[in-house]
């Protein structure tokens, strides 16, 4: 007989409201491509900038500028994705008014706080996107953080997306227990 599915996220209930974790989704593939990557990267960034100090004025022509940053910018990106995959985790508090997404192990990400009293329409909706070697194209990657999620709610003329990587069944689950407690409606 197949065990019924226990959920990702960890609700911790709390005097002054409720706290969700929810650990990003690990895929093996995107962990190791870009483990190798990165070595293989950090080998041509220290050739590049030890070169471009030590160089002569040709090897510090614009070109070499542009594309040293390009690089650099690159394994900045490459290193984000990978340490995401590995540490990290979205933590929604909701309580005293106020709901709040801290996106922890996503390097250049600010916490976001949403007043609920201007929250409206909370809900479930997970997009079916297909998926391919490197998971779904448009959820759950360390690029575009922020912009996914399976709940979703109204606030002002824009739609706020978060607990990404949560199954429709999980989120209804989370939104209940919210609703039971009185923090949405």
């Amino acid at each position: 007989m197949e065990t019924p599915y226990g959920g990702s996220a960890n609700i911790i209930e709390n005097f002054d409201g409720i706290e969700i974790i929810i650990p990003a989704k690990r895929n093996a593939f995107i962990m190791v491509f870009f483990a190798i990557w990165l070595c293989m990267w950090s080998v041509g960034e220290f050739t590049s900038v030890s070169s471009f100090i030590t160089g002569s004025n040709s090897s510090r022509d614009l070109f070499s500028v542009v594309w040293l940053c390009g690089w650099t910018l690159g394994g900045l990106i490459a290193f984000r994705a990978l340490f995401w995959t590995i540490a990290g985790k979205e933590i929604i508090k909701v309580g005293q008014g106020a709901l709040t997404i801290d996106k922890r192990g996503a390097l250049f990400y600010k916490a976001k706080t949403y007043d609920l009293r201007e929250a409206r329409n909370f809900r479930a909706w997970q997009e079916h996107v297909p998926r391919g070697p490197l998971g779904n194209t448009r959820s759950n990657n360390a690029f575009n953080l922020g912009s996914n999620g399976t709940i979703r709610f109204d606030y002002g003329m824009q739609t706020i997306k978060f607990a990404d990587g949560l199954g429709e069944a999980e989120a209804n689950f989370i939104l209940q227990k919210l609703r039971d407690k009185k923090y949405i409606s």
